[in-house]
C-alpha cells in the first residue's frame, strides 16, 4: 500500500473513478471541500466519476441529498445505491422466487412506501424479511429471536444496506449488514445488493461498457466494502484513512491484520487532489 498526498499523482492511470460517499465526500451534514475540488479537477481531466453507495435509499433520494450538500449533478457521471439495485431486483429475485409478502424487520414507513412493499405484521405470514436501517443503540440481541424464527421457517432475509457500521457524527453504529452476516452465519439465506457484492458493480460495468478492470479505481474508507469490492472486481483501490477505520489503523496489530486481508493499492488521509 503506497501512501499518497494527492490523487493527481495517480489520476492519469485511470479512466473510471468509483467514489464512496459517506466518509469520503461528506460526513452526512457537510461536504468535504477538498473532496469536492477533487471531483471538479477529475471532471476537468474528462474522467468518468461514479458515486457508489450502500445507502438503502433509492438513487434519486441520495442525489437530492448530494445537491443539498453542494455536490451538483454535473460533478459526476453516474450515481447508484444498494437500495436502488435491491429495488430493481425485487421482482425477479425476490417476488417471483419467494412471494411478495414482506415482514419489515427494521424498516421505516418511508422505506416501505419507497419500495412499494406489501407488508405483514408477523414473520410467520411473510415470504421474506427486509432490513434496511437500524435504530440507534440497537445490538445483535435485539434481533436474535426473530432470526431464530426465520431459520425455523426457512425465510430469506433481504438487506438493502450491507454496511456493518456507519459513522454517525463520530459515533459508530451498527448497520443492517451486521444482522445479514449473522443470519448467513446461522445458515440462513441472505440477499445483499451493495458493496462488496456483484450486482452494484455489474450496474456500473454494463452502463459504461468497461472493458479493462485496470482502468478503474475505487476510493473508499471501508475495508469490508469498498476495498473488498474492488478486490473482487480486479480494480485498484485507494483507502481513505480518516474514515470508519480511523481508530483501527491507530492500533498497529489491528492495522497489520486488516492489511493482511485487504489489499488497497494506495492510501490517503483524506481525499485531496
Amino acid at each position: 500500500m503506497k501512501k499518497i498526498t494527492s490523487i493527481s499523482s495517480i489520476a492519469d492511470n485511470y479512466d473510471y473513478f468509483l467514489f464512496d460517499q459517506w466518509g469520503v465526500l461528506h460526513n452526512g451534514l457537510n461536504v468535504f471541500e477538498d473532496a469536492k475540488n477533487c471531483l471538479i479537477k477529475l471532471k476537468q481531466k474528462r474522467k468518468k466519476i461514479i458515486l457508489i453507495s450502500n445507502s438503502s435509499k433509492l438513487t434519486e433520494y441520495t442525489k437530492l441529498n448530494l445537491k443539498k450538500l453542494g455536490i451538483d449533478d454535473n460533478l459526476y457521471d453516474h450515481s447508484i445505491t444498494s437500495g436502488q439495485i435491491a429495488f430493481d431486483s425485487f421482482q425477479n429475485e425476490i417476488f417471483n422466487q419467494y412471494g411478495e409478502k414482506c415482514f419489515p424487520m427494521s424498516l421505516s414507513l418511508e422505506k416501505i412506501k419507497m419500495f412499494k412493499l406489501k407488508t405483514v405484521k408477523s414473520i410467520k405470514n411473510a415470504n421474506f424479511v427486509l432490513i434496511a436501517d437500524i435504530k440507534p443503540n440497537s445490538n445483535l440481541f435485539d434481533f436474535t429471536e426473530d432470526l431464530k424464527m426465520m431459520m425455523d421457517l426457512k425465510i430469506p432475509l433481504v438487506c438493502t444496506n450491507p454496511d456493518f457500521q456507519v459513522d454517525n457524527m463520530g459515533s459508530l453504529e451498527m448497520c443492517g449488514g451486521t444482522i445479514a452476516q449473522l443470519y448467513e452465519d446461522m445458515g440462513g439465506t441472505v440477499h445483499r445488493y451493495g458493496k462488496p457484492f456483484q450486482p452494484i458493480y455489474s450496474n456500473i460495468i454494463n452502463k459504461f461498457k468497461i472493458k479493462s478492470s485496470k482502468k478503474v479505481i475505487a476510493i473508499g474508507d471501508s475495508f469490508n466494502h469498498d476495498i473488498l469490492g474492488a478486490m473482487k472486481q480486479g480494480f485498484d483501490s485507494l483507502f481513505i484513512e480518516n474514515g470508519i477505520h480511523r481508530d483501527d489503523i491507530k492500533d498497529l496489530n489491528r492495522k497489520k491484520w486488516y492489511l493482511s486481508q485487504f489489499k488497497p493499492k494506495y492510501c490517503q488521509f483524506m481525499l485531496k487532489f
